[in-house]
């Protein structure tokens, strides 16, 4: 990396990520070192050069308004000769003042399946851009099944030349929590800067970056010290701000038992504190043979266990516990609950 006042920017590189071939790539690190411009400056070159698009996703259309907004401003000036524009949902280029042609489709993931049914034969990449939602806002309901959703109305049945989708997805944006969505679905955490999604045999793989090799990027900005701590915790790899649940040895004695959680990852019991403002989640079916038996998630639903939708008392109570911060996890084994209970 250059050093000096005077340093040219350098952005993130995606040539290791996109190395390993994995059909979901999710770029996860600090702010400020250039995972989104080094994006546009890789896919637009490229659907310049070759003809194909690329698809540039945010959560809601606010967001994705915003995006739209000078979304060429920042790489206009790599490309001399052409000239940019948005036009409702398409990013187009034009040369010598001739016709324009399309370069990025862009797309609101919650508002995506009135996009089912329609055709997109020259986008061979989707990029979600700001995939991990900022601390105050909320994921969209049953976030990983639309994202997912919108990659096979986008890929349908095309192959590269090994038979796989041909349509690869990047997902990039700076995790605040573990308990996000997209780590709880393939299994993801702290604990590597390389890792595949558990069950994926290296299709999904995320790059957690090494924030110190940023830290100058990060810690030296034109703000100064104005940015306060958080950006150098971010900087020294302080990712993540605790997790929605929290691990205890034990559960207090005088709690009273509320379900029996059944999930795809295992079963757990559901213990409520006596004035209600606490849940502790332990690891095994409850002995009460008088407590309920319910799922969260529907493929967890099976002959006496019942589902227990968004509009449950038993999955709100535990929603709500989840969401303050009340509720407990009883030794490491109740881990395996959270991605049922951060539903």
């Amino acid at each position: 990396m250059a050093s000096g006042t005077d340093a040219p920017f350098e952005w993130y590189d995606y040539r290791a990520a996109k190395s390993r071939n994995a059909l979901i790539t999710i770029v996860a690190g600090p702010p400020s070192i250039g995972k989104t411009y080094g994006m546009k400056v890789a896919e637009v070159e490229r659907a310049l050069r070759t003809g194909r698009q690329v698809m540039w996703v945010r959560r809601t259309v606010v967001e994705l308004t915003l995006a739209k907004s000078g979304f060429f401003d920042s790489i206009a000036q790599l490309h001399p000769g052409f000239e940019f524009r948005v036009e409702g949902n398409a990013g187009q280029a034009r040369t010598d003042g001739g016709a324009w042609r399309t370069i990025v489709r862009f797309a609101a993931l919650s508002t995506s399946y009135q996009m089912k049914g329609t055709e997109y034969p020259d986008v061979d990449t989707i990029v979600y851009d700001e995939c991990f939602a900022a601390p105050g806002f909320r994921y969209l309901i049953e976030e990983v099944e639309r994202l997912r959703r919108l990659w096979i109305t986008v890929n349908r049945q095309r192959v590269d030349r090994h038979g796989r989708a041909r349509t690869r997805l990047y997902l990039l944006g700076n995790p605040i929590q573990l308990d996000n969505p997209y780590f709880l679905e393939w299994g993801f955490d702290a604990s590597r800067e390389w890792q595949k999604g558990k069950g994926t045999g290296g299709d999904v793989i995320l790059h957690l970056i090494d924030a110190a090799k940023y830290e100058r990027r990060v810690g030296e900005t034109v703000y100064g010290k104005a940015l306060g701590t958080a950006q150098a915790d971010y900087a020294a790899g302080d990712y993540f701000l605790p997790d929605g649940g929290l691990v205890v040895d034990a559960r207090p004695a005088d709690t009273k038992t509320v379900a029996t959680l059944v999930t795809m990852d295992g079963t757990f019991g559901l213990w409520e504190s006596k004035d209600w403002q606490r849940m502790y989640v332990t690891t095994g079916p409850l002995a009460d043979p008088t407590a309920p038996v319910i799922a969260f998630e529907p493929l967890a639903v099976r002959p006496g266990v019942i589902l227990a939708d968004g509009t449950h008392h038993l999955r709100k109570a535990a929603r709500r516990h989840y969401r303050r911060g009340s509720l407990f996890l009883v030794g490491q084994g109740a881990m395996a609950s959270r991605k049922a209970l951060a539903r």
